[in-house]
């Protein structure tokens, strides 16, 4: 049986690292910073107002900060491990609310953490709002880390929930898509991707389905559709990985986002140039917060620890910036279902799954799928105007 995503051929899937919706795109619902942007009023970003600011403040030695913007491009790594995340948040009320009232102490005092970035900061997410479809309920899939997010994004669950130097051999997607005759492969810009740290995984990411970022370009428009993968991971250089370049592309503190700018742009300039770009979905996300604060309430979002490895979760974890860029999308315009990492994984298992979808944990989590955003599955649009080049955005920054 045909399916509308059937017209879909391309998934390429680019997560970056540790930062909040509130301190990347937040500034599209403030109008000053936002001009011209159609959608300022639909996006539930951030406020001017004085009620507002005061509701979301955070206190530190009796000090209130609100957010403001971002004065320095360099900040602080910040804590952002399970327990950590439970004090920005706060304790829930009655309801199951959280206060989001610890950012800056969890920070040790440090106010940077309530601050956002303005569009000269991040010009190609700006661009990709602007003429594209962001998802302004997007949420890390669970209060913790970094490596239990991306286990979550890899698998639809996690053995772990707190990072850790090795992690625990479990199913991925690549195993999924390699089971289902899907054609799959990682472009990596560091000296090894994110499964690397995986012993069951780590010789393979020296293999074929693992290339260099460099190639990308040439692949995407010149390898044959019988070799071409159909489902794409890009991986940044990792700013806590061994490397020699002197920052991460991957937006992880303390690198500045001009990095993560950079491959944003690259990515993007290469598909939207091909003969491929007709028949693309590029899914840009954040694998969690990264300790930034944001304004939004968690989803009451139950997550169950596999064979009992850790006590589960109760809510998701902080919303995380999400733009979809693809000529089956609006230009400017805003999705407003929730979902998480665990909807790449539904949005796979649609297209790719034969009918039988993904696998049942992911199919049965409370959650949308990135299908639910393509609202021009039925009439693909052309390609926006050219971006800010790789020059303007330094100039920017």
């Amino acid at each position: 049986m045909t399916s509308k995503l059937d017209q879909i051929e391309t998934i390429v899937i680019l997560m970056m690292e540790n930062r909040s919706f509130d301190h990347m795109l937040g500034y599209l619902s403030i109008p000053k910073l936002a001009a011209g942007y159609k959608s300022i009023n639909d996006v539930n970003g951030l406020k001017e107002d004085p009620g507002w600011l005061q509701q979301f403040a955070n206190e530190w030695n009796g000090q209130s900060y609100w957010p403001v913007p971002l004065g320095e491009p360099r900040i602080a790594d910040i804590p952002h491990e399970r327990l950590n995340i439970q004090l920005q948040m706060g304790g829930p009320d009655g309801a199951g609310k959280f206060p989001l009232n610890g950012f800056v102490e969890s920070a040790g005092g440090n106010s940077d953490v309530m601050n956002y970035q303005v569009p000269g900061n991040v010009p190609i997410l700006d661009y990709f709002a602007r003429n594209y479809r962001i998802c302004d309920r997007w949420f890390s899939p669970i209060p913790a880390g970094t490596q239990p997010n991306r286990l979550m994004a890899m698998s639809g669950y996690t053995l772990i929930d707190q990072n850790q130097l090795e992690l625990r051999n479990q199913s991925v997607v690549y195993d999924w898509l390699t089971a289902h005759h899907i054609k799959w492969r990682v472009y990596h810009q560091g000296f090894f991707p994110f499964l690397a740290m995986m012993p069951r995984w780590a010789p393979a990411t020296l293999g074929g389905d693992f290339k260099r970022f460099d190639s990308f370009a040439t692949d995407i428009e010149l390898e044959p559709d019988d070799t071409f993968p159909q489902v794409i991971f890009i991986e940044p250089i990792y700013s806590d990985a061994p490397h020699d370049e002197s920052e991460g592309t991957d937006d992880h503190s303390p690198s500045s986002v001009y990095g993560g700018q950079c491959l944003m742009h690259d990515v993007y300039i290469n598909m939207v140039g091909s003969r491929r770009w007709n028949r693309s979905v590029l899914i840009v996300t954040y694998d969690e917060h990264g300790g930034f604060f944001d304004h939004e309430q968690p989803l009451q979002l139950q997550t169950i620890a596999p064979g009992e490895h850790y006590l589960f979760f109760r809510t998701s974890g902080i919303r995380v910036p999400a733009v979809i860029v693809s000529p089956f999308v609006s230009d400017g315009s805003v999705f407003h279902g929730n979902l998480d990492h665990t909807s790449i994984l539904k949005f796979i298992g649609e297209r790719f799954g034969m009918g039988g979808g993904y696998l049942p944990e992911v199919d049965r989590r409370k959650i949308g799928s990135v299908a639910d955003a393509l609202d021009l599955i039925d009439s693909p649009r052309p390609p926006a105007s050219d971006p800010p080049s790789i020059s303007q955005i330094q100039g920017r920054l």
